[in-house]
């Protein structure tokens, strides 16, 4: 998994006049906007498509992602021996 504080594809979200939270469906104000992204792994990649979606600040912490890592995590094999 890695973490980025500027995903390549916002610009269409940030941008759109009707941001709503995915989670909650409630208007997202200016400067409160998160754009969360998941890319599966290759090995997951057939049976996960990638996602962008935009939440409020409150619904991020409710998930539990109060903090964000700039830096790549390692990846958990799904093979299993």
């Amino acid at each position: 998994m890695t973490a980025s504080r500027v995903p390549a594809d916002t610009a269409k979200l940030s941008e759109r006049p009707d941001r709503v939270c995915a989670r909650c469906g409630d208007p997202i104000g200016d400067g409160r906007l998160f754009i969360l992204s998941a890319v599966p792994c290759v090995e997951l990649a057939d049976r996960y498509g990638s996602v962008t979606e935009p939440y409020c600040p409150d619904c991020v912490a409710g998930i539990g992602m109060l903090s964000f890592s700039v830096g790549t995590r390692g990846h958990t094999s799904t093979r299993t021996d």
